[in-house]
């Protein structure tokens, strides 16, 4: 019988034992129990091997810090998503049912997929500046003492009464916003998939923010976009929407450490913010079908 192939995963993620109950009993995978703090070794241990691909369960998290041990090198990645959103999964069309998972993980070829660095931090999905930083430290305090969705509610509510303003240099204009927004790949404009990858959309990250003078302000804008979309605020230039290969966050207080969130995950960076854009940095299984989309994707500006 063929030797079982190891499936490297983080216990702590959302959904991870409910996806574990399902793969426990298949004989084609061998669990591997990893904490974050360890993925980097044993990732950059099967690269060193040569092992032609590693298979990775866990959330956008786990998954990114895998990526970044993978980036530009032969070895593959497959993912079984198990975190609570898993945006990755979502933007590469990896099923989030785990046996239409692990298919793919095991059978299908592997493609170049695109992602982003921040001050050389690679991130495989988002990035945020401002408001959303900020709501994550509150939510991960709320995580010790309640469950993840009571934690989000209370902490976005709390966000919204104490409502901050990121001033910031960007491209050479003065900017005052609660949030920047940065995705790898064109993103959706128009509610209800507002921030979600856009299928064939253009290559490139996707700059979004919002230009205000006040966090009143900024609710005020929140609440037009919730009820008249978000077009009204794009024809008055309210809006920051740019598709770059790179771009600079430049901040008021010069050295200043900022709080930047990449994949969900709270991290603090030398400013200024220097973004880039890395096309076909990790190979990764993804289904058949979706390869066929995305060797239609055009370039950003085409």
């Amino acid at each position: 019988m063929k030797k079982s192939v190891p499936l490297y995963f983080n216990p702590e993620s959302g959904s991870s034992e409910e996806a574990l109950e399902q793969i426990r009993n298949d004989a084609r995978i061998k669990l591997e129990p990893v904490s974050p703090e360890n993925m980097a070794a044993i990732i950059q241990k099967a690269v060193k091997q040569g092992t032609e691909r590693v298979l990775v369960s866990g959330g956008d998290g786990t998954i990114s810090l895998a990526a970044s041990h993978l980036a530009g090198k032969n070895t593959e990645l497959a993912v079984i998503p198990s975190g609570t959103l898993n945006h990755f999964a979502q933007r590469t069309g990896i099923p989030t049912q785990v046996a239409e998972a692990l298919d793919v993980a095991l059978y299908s070829k592997a493609r170049p997929v695109d992602v982003g660095y921040v001050n050389d931090r690679l991130f495989i999905n988002t990035s945020a500046v401002g408001a959303y930083p900020v709501f994550v430290r509150s939510r991960k305090y709320l995580q010790n003492r309640m469950n993840y969705y009571p934690a989000t509610i209370i902490a976005g509510i709390r966000r919204l009464f104490k409502f901050r303003l990121v001033r910031m240099s960007l491209a050479g204009k003065q900017l005052q916003t609660p949030l920047v927004f940065i995705g790898v790949g064109e993103r959706e404009l128009r509610l209800p998939h507002l921030g979600q990858v856009k299928i064939q959309g253009e290559k490139g990250l996707h700059l979004i923010a919002v230009d205000c003078r006040s966090g009143r302000e900024a609710v005020q804008l929140i609440v037009r976009a919730l009820f008249s979309g978000i077009d009204p605020l794009l024809s008055e230039r309210r809006i920051e929407n740019q598709l770059v290969d790179g771009i600079e966050l430049h901040f008021r207080r010069r050295r200043r450490r900022v709080h930047v969130t990449l994949d969900g995950e709270l991290v603090r960076l030398q400013a200024p913010l220097v973004y880039r854009f890395a096309p076909g940095e990790i190979m990764v299984a993804i289904p058949e079908e979706r390869q066929a989309l995305d060797r239609q994707q055009p370039l950003a500006g085409q």
